[in-house]
């Protein structure tokens, strides 16, 4: 018994360290907040955690399993904690996760574009945002995505098809 507790354990400490910045980019870029994307990828964790003998592979792949946890944890943070009439949170600066270049001038253009294209997604509505992050932030697959949202796999291709179209022609409008 002793064993097989000890192998769980290995088990998920090998889930955590492969799936832990997928996770935590998918809800920081959600909540827009470190230190609540922090405590919310630790509760996403421990109902993994919790939940563990209750995944089944035939069901879908792990990484869906656990971005559907996460999804939840960050829709139920939204309901409890945060107020509607508030506005929506800030954007975030994804500049902090991409590699930083050693020309000043660039990097100056790339922080610019970065917040220009925050700015572009920002406008979107929360469902297509929420596609976005599970697509790009997530790396799932459309068909986990179907999954997750409940949309249609083939559904989920066009959304994001075109939300990718409205960010193109809103992109060259503005440049």
């Amino acid at each position: 018994m002793a064993h097989k507790i000890r192998m769980a354990h290995v088990a998920f400490e090998e889930l955590y360290k492969t799936y832990f910045a997928r996770i935590y980019n998918y809800i920081y870029y959600r909540v827009q907040n470190a230190h609540t994307a922090e405590d919310l990828t630790a509760d996403t964790f421990v109902r993994a955690y919790e939940y563990w003998g209750s995944y089944h592979p035939e069901r879908g792949p792990l990484d869906a399993w656990l971005g559907g946890i996460a999804r939840n944890v960050v829709n139920t943070h939204y309901r409890q904690y945060v107020v509607k009439s508030a506005g929506k949170p800030q954007v975030m600066e994804l500049s902090e996760y991409l590699p930083s270049h050693t020309d000043i001038e660039g990097e100056l253009i790339h922080k610019e574009t970065v917040r220009h294209l925050l700015l572009q997604i920002r406008k979107l509505p929360d469902a297509h945002r929420d596609l976005l992050a599970m697509k790009y932030m997530m790396r799932l697959k459309n068909k986990e995505i179907a999954r997750l949202t409940g949309m249609s796999e083939s559904n989920v291709g066009v959304t994001l098809h075109r939300v990718i179209g409205t960010l193109r022609k809103n992109w060259l409008q503005t440049v």
